[in-house]
């Protein structure tokens, strides 16, 4: 039977009592008697029959972010928007959330164009103030192609709008001016806009990729939302101002808050939170219900009536605003300043048609409508016990259908059941919880419930996974660079070098010993970035010595060791014979639906990957990579359920205790349902209580075994053991790296690692060791609130008992130890109830081990230690951390951070901490406010990839190579991997094209007005000096047209030397250049054999006169008719080009 979506289904029936509500148009209408998610059946009919919008209000966040999900089950994705609260936490002194504020606005764009639609909120949202209708309107800024606006206004209006100006456009709120093309990147959209203007008229609109800058489709018009619901001028934050420092001088109050505000609002220009202060400016304020139409219909989803939920959410309001320090609450707007008055809302609510759903108290006049839906039944998690309850409901004349999540649960569904219940429909969608409708006699039984797992599709914004990030490679004056010739050298800057008559860019860079080294524009492809671990400075090269030769060679050698090593261990595999593990059964299909959460697409191959390796005969060993908490044990937990299905025995190894006790507490639960036996190994076990354990892995009495290296030791013996299970390899000393390379001969082996994998890396190993990346992190996370903010003692304290209030624990990071002991007794001061425990890296491992042990068994609330849990473990209760002096950590090390908390389905929050702001640099300032307002980062987490990357690399190799890394450079050292690996193999290495020098004197470079800022200028330059075909070339010069504007003369006198240059290498030339006497001279160098041929070839092919010239080199000359310099280049193509059509068509085949 065919599987649809559940939106395709449902159209024949209709929600009882909808016609009859329909025919009588009450005023209030109260339906009673619906039970599981019935009432998003309910909402969904009513806009399909009643043709009307919708307002439907319910009792949480939660709640509204579900029921949209089951509305758009049954409608698709465009007839239903959640509207969001603005305020997550009362007075948490932060502005709203990115993704919540656009997807506000995404709600109020669609009621002010009057789209029938669902809107779902929570009801809190009826309190909060917003802009009037009028005024959104005139802030959303319109335009289209043709439109008439300068570009300083446009810009004004940006700035006014919340946006900030950057060289380059790469995160949402940003906007850059080049010339005539300005780019935007706005919420409401996929892919920010370019802009292209001619004086002052639009004449192109174009949305581009953030990552590779170029454009993809031309648009006729767009809309630009403000970043903020609310944007003050300058003059209206400084008319605020001034009312607060009157208010200071009338009633004494201290002014110093006025003063910090001050700095914060207009020194800085930092507006976080400026929204607690609303009172204080002339800001007229609306609700959303001004925003709906007459004819919208309210649904009040909730058994609480709406008078008391308001009189809640005032008071969960007045709760918090307790929790503000107390020098702030003078200033602060109070939740009478902040909402709409109770009497106001209800008498709005009144003016539409409201219909309760189960509510306990309503009006007087309410026409109530009694409807039979019941629950679906709570059965055993048996397949069976759900087969006879279907099978009844069948027999009654009902008809049954499934809701799974996706196609696959739907599919292993129908495996499960469809041969003993043949009549069932399944469907794919979301529904939390099943019912059955009586009077229509149909069933909908909900997959999640049937399991016991809510799999809640998530949203997320198109992955814009797999493309380097622009501009972290680009280089800055001072940071060190290779050159591939000459080696490791500071880069200073570009300078504008005379030559002759012309001028052209010469990249400046300084080696040992002050020297100085001018490097041309076509080898700025030489130069590269020096990518090494972060603390290591190199040391620069000596021009003139061999020294950087030798220091290449050493490197190739060691990597030749290493990779004959990995291609040895390959080979040797591929001829033996391993284990064939049965095909999945029944109970694999089973253990694999009872996962809770959906799989990533990434999982899903890794899953399938290794699952192929495991039916294969030949051993496995398969490394997974992955961050924490990306989902690598249920892959390792899915094989291990294959091998023991197939009558194996499995090991898992951990480098520590502590991962190996949570290793098994995961396995235990997952497999709990299932007849497999799990013992733990671990030297914190008694021998007494390892004697038995020992005994049953001997006997075959244990299935799964899990530990340290404790499972390596000569005493432990299996009787059957099937696959090898490595977590962390790296972190194994050499002795056991030993015994786990004969065990990889026997058994098959899956390894795992939270080290991101660099994938030039990954490319250089194809052939010497399976990989399976995964990069796509879980869906049902939530974002993590992040905070910036300077250290005070109050937000600490509200932090901490926040998090203690829900039952949770606090990270709690300084990265100095000989502080730790003061801040300890701080936050026990701070906190009294807080047990606090603190934690670095210089302790003993077994005290770490035990700290680490208590603290994930709950018997202390904070964590104080330096950053070793950057790498550290899965904590689940864990939802704060706070780290402080956060200036001092750069961008990779705070995503890393950050990671540590938000692995429940909790909220969780994470608090920047810093000095007073204008002690701290502006770049620390600016990086962490990205990772403040962008939680999922796109672009800053590749940066924080690209600084994991060089560990990833040096634990994959192995420790010794990280100092040849260090020494060459990460990108040199890929590069030189892959050649050793190749040359193995038996492959040649890829023959260096012909370096070909063009001495031509055009003024050609790219100009600072063109391209003002200095690091894309040279990104433009290396990437123009890496092409090799014309194809290439084509791309690029279209690439800076998209980003730039129109070729000025010397970009494209530029373009036309690189065109020179390409056809030069094709026809094996080593100098083209223009001289005096206005003769074009070609040079050839190398084997002389090569030459006679070339050079022959030109004879042959050409109609022109040239002279030979037996110098060293040999050069041909012959005579240019152009007289002005530009032209004399375009003749001297011409000439190239038809040699080489020449000689290709000679040399074809006859």
């Amino acid at each position: 039977m065919k599987i649809e979506p559940f939106q395709n289904l449902w159209a024949s029936y209709s929600f009882p009592g909808i016609s009859q509500w329909l025919r009588e148009k009450p005023r209030n209408a109260l339906f009673s008697g619906l039970n599981g998610s019935s009432d998003a059946f309910l909402v969904s009919d009513l806009l399909v029959r009643s043709q009307r919008p919708l307002l439907v209000l319910v009792d949480s966040s939660k709640k509204a972010e579900t029921f949209t999900d089951e509305c758009k089950s049954f409608l698709g994705d465009d007839s239903v928007a959640l509207f969001p609260s603005r305020d997550a936490v009362p007075y948490n002194m932060k502005s709203p959330f990115g993704p919540t504020v656009e997807a506000r606005f995404g709600v109020l764009s669609s009621l002010l164009d009057g789209a029938r639609k669902v809107y779902v909120a929570p009801y809190t949202t009826l309190m909060q103030k917003i802009l009037p209708r009028k005024n959104l309107f005139n802030k959303i800024i319109r335009l289209q192609v043709g439109d008439e606006i300068s570009i300083s206004t446009l810009s004004e209006w940006l700035v006014d709008n919340g946006f900030h100006r950057e060289n380059q456009v790469a995160d949402i709120g940003t906007f850059s001016i080049r010339g005539g093309i300005v780019d935007i990147y706005p919420l409401l959209g996929e892919n920010p806009i370019r802009i292209e203007f001619w004086g002052d008229t639009i004449e192109t609109i174009r949305e581009f990729n953030v990552f590779t800058q170029k454009s993809v489709e031309s648009k006729k018009t767009v809309q630009i939302f403000p970043m903020k619901e609310f944007c003050f001028s300058n003059s209206q934050i400084e008319a605020a101002l001034e009312k607060m420092a009157e208010y200071c001088r009338v009633s004494g109050n201290d002014s110093m808050v006025v003063h910090k505000l001050e700095h914060q609002w207009k020194s800085v220009g930092d507006l976080e939170g400026i929204e607690w202060f609303l009172h204080w400016f002339d800001q007229p304020c609306s609700s959303i219900l001004d925003y709906l139409s007459n004819d919208t219909i309210i649904v009040w989803d909730d058994m609480v009536p709406v008078e008391r939920r308001l009189d809640e959410s005032r008071q969960n309001y007045a709760r918090h605003l307790e929790r503000v320090p107390e020098i702030f609450l003078p200033f602060i707007s109070s939740p009478d300043n902040l909402l709409h008055k109770d009497n106001s809302i209800t008498d709005d609510l009144n003016c539409f048609d409201n219909i309760f759903v189960e509510t306990l108290d309503t009006p007087a006049d309410t026409v109530k409508f009694k409807v039979s839906v019941g629950e679906q039944p709570q059965l055993p998690k048996e397949i069976d016990s759900l087969a006879t309850d279907l099978r009844a409901y069948d027999e009654k004349g009902f008809r049954c259908i499934l809701i799974c999540p996706n196609l696959g649960h739907a599919e292993r569904m129908q495996e499960l059941i469809s041969d003993s219940c043949p009549f069932v429909e399944f469907s794919t969608g979301f529904l939390l919880r099943g019912f059955i409708d009586f009077q229509n006699k149909f069933l909908l039984y909900s997959e999640a419930q049937i399991f016991n797992r809510a799999v809640r599709p998530v949203h997320i914004k198109k992955q814009k996974a797999g493309i380097p990030l622009v501009g972290f490679d680009s280089l800055s004056p001072q940071d060190y660079v290779v050159h591939e010739d000459h080696g490791i050298a500071r880069f200073l800057g570009i300078e504008r070098i005379k030559t002759g008559e012309s001028q052209s860019d010469c990249m400046v860079l300084m080696y040992a010993d002050n020297a100085k080294v001018y490097v041309p524009i076509e080898d700025f492809h030489k130069v590269q970035k020096y990518v090494g671990k972060d603390t290591v400075v190199p040391s620069l090269s000596k021009i003139g010595t061999s020294a950087w030769e030798r220091l290449k060679t050493r490197t190739r050698e060691s990597l030749k060791e290493m990779a004959q090593e990995l291609i040895d261990l390959y080979a040797k595999r591929q001829f033996l014979e391993g284990i064939k593990f049965q095909p999945d059964n029944l109970w694999q299909k089973e253990f694999e639906d009872s996962f809770i959460y959906e799989e990533t697409p990434d999982q899903l191959r890794a899953i399938k990957e290794s699952k192929e390796d495991m039916e294969s005969s030949r051993p496995m060993d398969r490394l997974i990579c992955g961050d924490v908490g990306f989902g690598k044990t249920e892959v390792a937990m899915r094989a291990a359920f294959k091998a023991v299905m197939s009558g194996y025995q499995v090991a898992v190894l951990a480098p520590t205790t502590i991962l190996a006790a949570q290793h098994y507490a995961t396995f235990c639960e997952r497999m709990s349902n299932f007849p497999v036996k799990i013992g733990m190994l671990s030297r914190f076990l008694k021998p007494s209580e390892q004697k038995p354990i020992l005994q049953k892995v001997r006997d075959g009495g244990i299935d799964i075994v899990i530990g340290t290296h404790r499972i390596l030791s000569e005493d432990v013996a299996f009787k059957n053991l099937g696959l090898l299970i490595i977590d962390e390899e790296q972190r194994f000393g050499v002795k056991h790296k030993e015994k786990l390379k004969q065990l990889r001969y026997k058994v098959d082996v899956l390894s795992m690692t939270a080290t991101p994998i660099p994938r030039t890396l990954h490319m250089s190993l194809i052939g010497a060791r399976d990989l399976s990346i995964i990069n796509t992190p879980p869906r049902n996370r939530l974002p993590i609130e992040t905070r910036v903010a300077e250290y005070h003692d109050e937000l600490v304290k509200s932090a901490v008992e926040n998090e203690l209030e829900r039952g949770g624990q606090v990270y709690f990071v300084n990265n100095r130890i000989k502080n730790l002991d003061a801040l300890q007794d701080k936050i026990e001061a701070l906190v009294p109830r807080a047990r606090v425990i603190s934690a670095h890296g210089q302790m003993d491992e077994k005290e770490l081990e035990m700290i680490m042990k208590e603290f994930i068994a709950g018997r202390f609330d904070v964590l104080l230690s330096t950053v070793i849990i950057e790498n550290g473990l899965d904590i689940p209760n864990v939802n704060t951390i706070i780290v402080n002096r956060a200036d001092t950590l750069g961008l990779s090390q705070l995503y890393q951070l950050r990671g540590r908390v938000g692995r429940s389905s909790e909220q969780a929050y994470a608090y920047f901490l810093t000095p007073p702001f204008k002690q701290i640099s502006e770049d620390s300032l600016k990086r962490l406010r990205a990772l403040e307002q962008y939680t999922d980062l796109g672009s800053g987490f590749q940066i924080a990839m690209r600084d994991l990357e060089i560990r990833g690399a040096g634990n994959i190799l192995g420790t010794r190579q990280h100092g040849f890394i260090a020494a060459v450079g990460f990108e040199l050292y890929c590069r030189l991997l892959q050649d050793a690996v190749k040359e193995l193999k038996g492959e040649k290495p890829e023959v260096k094209a012909q370096e070909v020098k063009i001495e031509i004197p055009l003024e050609a470079y790219i100009p600072t007005e063109y391209i003002s800022d200095g690091p894309t200028r040279i990104a433009v330059y290396q990437e123009l000096s890496s092409i090799s075909s014309f194809q290439e070339l084509a791309e690029v010069e279209k690439g800076i047209c998209d980003r730039f504007g129109a070729l000025p003369g010397s970009v494209d006198a530029l373009m036309l030397l690189m065109k020179i240059k390409l056809q030069a290498r094709q026809l094996g030339l080593s100098r083209v250049a223009i001289n005096k006497n206005n003769e074009l001279v070609l040079s050839f160098e190398g084997d002389q054999e090569q030459i006679r041929e070339n050079i022959k070839n030109i004879f042959q092919s050409s109609d022109r006169e040239f002279q030979v010239k037996y110098d060293t080199p040999i050069n041909l000359h012959t005579r240019l008719n152009a007289l002005r310099i530009y032209e004399q280049a375009m003749e001297s193509l011409d000439i190239l080009c038809r040699i080489s059509q020449n000689v290709s068509r000679e040399f074809q085949p006859q």
